[in-house]
């Protein structure tokens, strides 16, 4: 294995990709109590149209998919419980799908050698039948409609809805109840078979183990592996239009306090930054200094009560950044127009000082994060994700950030293609968005 360093940080990080495409990362951590397992496809909700390899016809497969393969692969076909398996030993496992991914996480501080082969057979034994499979959508929609019900994850997917025109991000990770009911057992074996294989998979453990051995083990479960094809599927490109899909809307809902959604969709192109992680550092500290907690955004908001809770993040999709901002308020239209105020005014509130303070913040909190397995092993795993490939000189990167530079992709902050969702309580009748 090839051992590199997280620069500044001193952990080491072993990787290597067997013959099969299969990708490594172990972070041996002789400190530590507790391990941590992540098997991961890059594999999510947004993909439902491709052409499998070895055929000229393209397949649409129901929305929710990926997130309906998730659950399957926890049944198995000696009828035994992963959940029972692993809860025996006090060990904690879990799985989550994104839009991009799929992953499989177990963390405990006994057992590792047998939890972690447990981990990787069941994830690489599909067991679908007709039966099953009927069984499990009465689950799905039960949380679908859980979500549906959840104000905060209600609001999301509405502005995503209201965002994209043709983007698959429009779409619930879980799909709707009709995408579930539609679902069959040759749709999840078709998305496995062209997804769950070794060359769009990786393993990464971080905690108190043996390198050696371990490395042993994932070569002896994982390096047999095959692909079933050569080659991933040609996946469907959606050309996204730029303007949003809705610009307003109002829902009401069984709320008592009115929620926010504020949303920006920007030009990825725009921004002239290459690389996601440098344009990802910039928009964090640019977004902090304007809206953080020790903002002027943030006094002005307190004084004039305007929130009883405020949050802000941005992700890239593809061809847009896009910037969303959360409120719980009774104040809606006032809030809209200081967030927008602020953004406009950003020239004025932007300055070094808070450039340079923001820049060793940042630092202070990936030191931090080494003392966390659990951070150690996200961080790995969300630049496999984001930025196809780990990043080991970040802070380093961080540090060479300019400040001029910061000011220039500021200004590329256009507040003029956006998307406003609120939700109010049922009773108001006559609320309308202002700005």
């Amino acid at each position: 294995m090839i051992r590199k360093t997280l620069k500044s940080l001193d952990i080491n990080i072993y990787t290597e990709k067997l013959n099969n495409g299969l990708e490594i990362f172990l972070v041996p951590l002789k400190d530590m109590k507790r391990y941590f397992i992540t098997y991961a496809t890059k594999y999510g909700s947004l993909i439902t149209e491709f052409t499998p390899h070895g055929s000229k016809k393209e397949v649409k497969v129901p929305n929710g998919v990926a997130h309906f393969l998730e659950h399957k692969m926890f049944e198995q076909s000696t009828g035994e419980d992963p959940f029972e398996f692993f809860s025996k030993t006090g060990t904690y496992v879990n799985a989550s799908t994104g839009f991009e991914s799929t992953r499989y996480i177990c963390s405990g501080t006994t057992n590792f050698e047998e939890n972690l082969k447990y981990l990787l057979s069941f994830v690489n034994q599909p067991y679908f039948t007709d039966e099953n499979v009927e069984k499990e959508k009465g689950i799905i929609i039960e949380e679908l409609n859980m979500y549906k019900d959840n104000p905060e994850s209600a609001l999301d997917d509405t502005s995503r809805k209201n965002l994209f025109q043709k983007d698959p991000h429009r779409i619930d990770i879980g799909g709707e109840r009709e995408d579930v009911i539609k679902i069959t057992k040759e749709d999840l074996y078709l998305c496995y078979d062209n997804f769950y294989s070794p060359h769009n998979m990786f393993v990464i453990i971080v905690g108190n183990v043996d390198v050696a051995k371990t490395e042993m083990i994932l070569k002896d479960k994982l390096g047999i592996l095959k692909n079933k094809y050569a080659t991933l599927p040609k996946i469907k490109k959606y050309i996204e239009p730029y303007e949003v899909a809705k610009e307003k809307e109002v829902v009401r809902f069984n709320i008592e306090v009115p929620k926010l959604c504020y949303s920006l969709k920007l030009k990825r192109k725009s921004f002239k930054i290459k690389e996601d992680f440098i344009l990802d550092c910039y928009l964090n500290i640019i977004l902090k200094t304007l809206f953080g907690n020790t903002s002027l955004f943030k006094e002005e908001g307190k004084q004039k009560d305007l929130y009883t809770s405020f949050a802000y993040d941005f992700d890239a999709t593809g061809e847009y950044i896009i910037i969303n901002f959360y409120s719980e308020t009774t104040k809606q239209n006032e809030l809209l127009k200081l967030i927008e105020e602020t953004l406009k005014n950003r020239d004025n509130i932007l300055n070094i000082e808070d450039f340079n303070r923001a820049i060793k913040v940042y630092i202070a909190s990936k030191i931090k994060d080494s003392c966390y397995i659990d951070n150690i092993s996200s961080n790995i795993y969300e630049d496999l994700i984001n930025y196809k490939k780990v990043i080991y000189n970040k802070t380093e990167l961080v540090r060479n950030l300019d400040y001029n530079t910061m000011l220039d992709i500021s200004k590329c902050i256009d507040i003029n293609n956006k998307s406003i969702v609120c939700y109010v309580p049922k009773e108001d009748k006559e609320y309308q968005i202002e700005i």
